[in-house]
């Protein structure tokens, strides 16, 4: 049952409205001249609107309002008045003259300004009172905002005082005090001329910028910031919002609108290696060691120093850890075998020619039946969020990227590429070959997983609308190629020791760009050219596309590009209570940010899958670190496997990088609202439980468990499948009576 409406008379007040309310509400408020009668209540008389008084709730009928109009227009009018050029430029003469008859009264021998005492006198008294009469109405235009101003205050007071003292002085008296007072007047005239040189300072720069400038911007953010400074210098702006408006106008003369700065790295609760963390991976113009151009250090990808680190640290991982054993299939021998310790993309390899319609089953190793059948219902579930990508990779024999690249571009993606089956074939493959399966966490396997954590995004009811086959498919590409070829080093390592390909890309994105380069590079071959058959058009836009989504993994953009986001898709989704592209903007921004999402999605995975992302990332830091080491290099935040607090590091990541993002998505998207988000909170949580202590090491006793775990409650259930005992009650038959 609904609950009866309040009275007009009740004292509750009305629910707040929106902004977007605003103009009705005051249509509502100011009815037509001639109109209807406003209507009455249940006991006969017109409704009042309450009014909030200093002295307590008062009431204000309609014949009220063309009174209030009336003033307000009148205050309208006064403060454009107020604002004119001419007014300005009267004031402004006002005061220099106020000044300069301060200045003569100070320099003036007694004697002479005897003889010109009254005539001195009235000047004062005159031009103080046209002062204290903009004072005035400047309070009547803009309120009392005005005069919060310090520097306003101090000018009235010292306006007030010496039309006083000038008025008495004029006047004549004969009383001791006054005429001690009127001695004093030479400190007042001391401070008047520094309050005019100060107003004249501002009233020129604020004429300058209100006034002088009009129609000579060329371009949005010059107008952009004549507004603001137009609305800087307004007489009723608050202090406290005035140093916004600076703040603002600084920002975007300085073309820092969407960067993350150091600001956002010196609070208390974010200690020293998680801030260290964000500023080496997150802001930009990390330079180190820049010298280290003279040792002659070869870190090219493949390049020696990296078989080097291998040998010492004794670490061959592989993309087929022993983690991914099952001791109920053989699969895994055969990944096993296919991968190798270190891969080098540059060697030969053979590629799939002349067989047009060829599918990926007819050029990879068979699989037995079992395998087969598994895989196949492995794939059915690629729509899920807790697809076990792991296993797949295990099915399959090593070819997880494959597999799930022509599961979801064999279809309408490759019809809307205008390419023949074989191509994307050749494609997928030449692309999985390019991951360096040494790797632990940037291989292949990671690929395929933000391949389908794209999928899941991009099948989402609320993006469907938006986006065609095409760029469904460029997204699903970009995601397979957006780690090609990744030596397992970030791009500060490179930077910091001038590699090769810092110095090719100056610094800027360097895996990134470098990761997109070389798949254009592998499409110039006609057989492995996936975008071959797209119009000029079409192809100018898948370019860009796929360029623009690699690039915007790159964590330096992490904080532009989370701004960017949240001021443009969720504030127009939040207005329009759904998810609003108006443009190709607004989509290349979307994908963007899908693609950026899904790359450091690992922390919001199903708790079996976030551990075994965790471990592999650990290991390759620390690979990392111990490289930095062996070089001399200060090592990077949670690389060092001696000091690392995995915690901080688990806890740190989610906080600052992945829950802004989910959180986000979780506004706009329902199915990342239910599930993505909820597990990385809890997640979450996980980690924030643990010691500070806790053995890395340890997740693989973890990961292990879990499997343990899950391999006997999958037997049970088979065999409850497949026995009648299983309806049987598990303390029965421990009791020995399941069968009376």
């Amino acid at each position: 049952m609904s609950a009866a409406a309040p009275s007009p008379s009740s004292g509750c007040r009305p629910k707040r409205q929106s902004f977007a309310r605003v103009r009705r509400r005051s249509r509502a408020a100011a009815p037509a001249v001639g109109g209807a009668p406003p209507p009455l209540s249940a006991d006969g008389h017109s409704r009042k609107r309450r009014v909030a008084r200093t002295n307590g709730p008062a009431t204000r009928t309609r014949g009220d309002v063309p009174h209030v109009f009336t003033m307000q227009r009148a205050r309208v009018a006064l403060g454009a008045f107020m604002q004119q050029l001419s007014v300005d430029v009267f004031f402004v003469m006002i005061v220099l003259c106020h000044g300069a008859v301060a200045a003569v009264q100070l320099t003036m021998a007694d004697d002479t300004l005897t003889l010109y005492k009254f005539a001195m006198d009235v000047a004062e008294v005159t031009l103080g009172s046209i002062l204290l009469l903009e004072i005035a109405l400047r309070v009547c235009a803009y309120g009392r905002h005005c005069m919060r101003d310090v520097g306003v205050q101090v000018d009235a007071v010292v306006n007030v005082v010496g039309v006083v003292l000038g008025v008495v002085a004029v006047a004549g008296t004969t009383s001791t005090l006054m005429v001690k007072l009127l001695r004093g007047r030479g400190v007042v005239r001391v401070w008047r001329v520094l309050v005019v040189l100060d107003r004249v300072k501002q009233r020129s720069r604020s004429m300058n910028l209100t006034h002088l400038h009009k129609g000579d911007t060329t371009s949005p953010v010059e107008h952009v910031l004549m507004v603001l400074n137009e609305l800087r210098f307004h007489p009723a702006i608050q202090p406290s919002l005035r140093a916004g408006l600076d703040f603002a106008i600084d920002a975007i003369k300085n073309n820092r609108l969407y960067e993350a700065n150091e600001e956002l790295l010196d609070v208390e609760a974010v200690d020293k290696d998680r801030r260290n963390w964000r500023r080496g991976d997150t802001l930009e113009g990390n330079d180190l060691s820049m010298g280290l151009r003279e040792r002659g250090i070869e870190n090219e990808l493949g390049s020696p120093t990296r078989k080097r680190l291998r040998s010492l640290t004794g670490s061959s991982c592989s993309d087929v850890d022993p983690l991914d054993y099952d001791v109920s299939s053989g699969s895994s021998a055969a990944a096993r075998s296919r991968s190798e310790s270190l891969h080098r993309y540059h060697e030969q390899h053979s590629l799939v020619c002349g067989n047009r319609g060829a599918t990926m089953r007819d050029f990879l190793p068979s699989l037995d039946s079992a395998s087969e059948f598994e895989l196949q219902n492995l794939l059915q579930d690629v729509n899920s969020w807790d697809f076990d990508v792991f296993r797949v990779h295990v099915v399959s024999g090593g070819n997880a990227l494959c597999c799930i690249g022509y599961h979801l571009l064999g279809s309408t993606p490759c019809e809307a590429l205008n390419i023949e089956s074989d191509v994307l074939v050749n494609f997928l493959l030449e692309i999985q070959r390019g991951y360096v399966s040494a790797n632990p966490y940037h291989n292949a396997i990671h690929a395929a997983d933000v391949m389908q954590t794209v999928h899941f995004f991009l099948i989402q009811p609320e993006l469907a609308p938006f986006l065609r086959p095409l760029d469904r498919a460029l997204s699903l590409i970009a995601a397979g190629v957006h780690d090609f070829m990744h030596d397992g080093f970030n791009n500060s390592f490179h930077i910091s020791t001038a590699s090769e390909l810092a110095l090719r890309y100056n610094d800027h994105a360097v895996l990134e760009n470098y990761h997109v380069a070389q798949s254009f590079l592998v499409m110039k071959k006609s057989e492995l050219n996936v975008f071959g058959q797209l119009a000029p058009d079409d192809f100018k836009y898948a370019r860009d596309m796929v360029i623009q989504m690699v690039l915007a993994t790159d964590m330096a953009k992490h904080f532009e590009d989370v701004a960017l986001f949240k001021t443009s898709i969720l504030s127009a989704a939040l207005d329009e209570s759904a998810v609003l592209v108006k443009n190709v903007g607004d989509k290349k921004l979307l994908l963007k940010m899908i693609l950026h999402t899904c790359d450091v999605s690992n922390p919001a995975k199903e708790r079996k899958l976030m551990l075994r992302w965790t471990d592999r990332v650990v290991e390759e830091f620390f690979i990392q670190g111990d490289m930095e080491k062996q070089l001399g290099l200060p090592v990077s935040p949670f690389m060092d496997r001696d000091t690392i607090v995995l915690r901080k590091m688990q806890v740190g990541f989610a906080d600052f990088i992945v829950s802004p993002l989910f959180s986000i998505w979780a506004q706009i998207l329902v199915n990342v609202n239910t599930g993505p988000y909820r597990l990385l909170l809890s997640n979450r949580e996980f980690w924030a439980s643990l010691p500070d202590d806790f053995d890395p090491h340890l997740i693989k006793d973890m990961i292990r468990d879990r499997r343990l775990r899950d391999t006997l409650t999958q037997h049970m259930t088979s065999r409850e499948q497949l026995s009648p005992r299983s309806r049987c009650s598990i303390p029965n038959i421990v009791l020995g009576t399941a069968d009376r």
